[in-house]
């Protein structure tokens, strides 16, 4: 059952360079502020709270399709890790 976990786990990972974070959480804060402003403007329109259900319910999948997924576009600038300079002499320790 573990190794099932594990495997889900993997697939589930979406690497993306620290830049697109950035750029990702602000897409996701002002699609779904949009969807949330147009969800109320829409059920009070409407006078129907399961209107706004609906139309914040899309927004928020639209958001997730939008976000989500590790495009290509995403992973542009790749991170360069500093290699270390520290050299161990391992005979000094037997």
């Amino acid at each position: 059952m573990s190794a099932i976990l594990q495997e889900v786990q993997r697939k589930l990972i979406f690497p993306i360079d620290f830049p697109s974070q950035r750029k990702t959480e602000k897409l996701q804060q002002l699609s779904l502020t949009i969807g949330a402003v147009l969800a109320c403007i829409l059920g009070f329109a409407q006078q129907s709270l399961n209107v706004l259900l609906v139309v914040y319910g899309i927004s928020c999948a639209v958001t997730l399709i939008f976000v989500l997924p590790a495009y290509p576009w995403y992973n542009k600038q790749k991170l360069r890790w500093v290699q270390p300079k520290i050299e161990i002499n391992v005979d000094q320790y037997d």
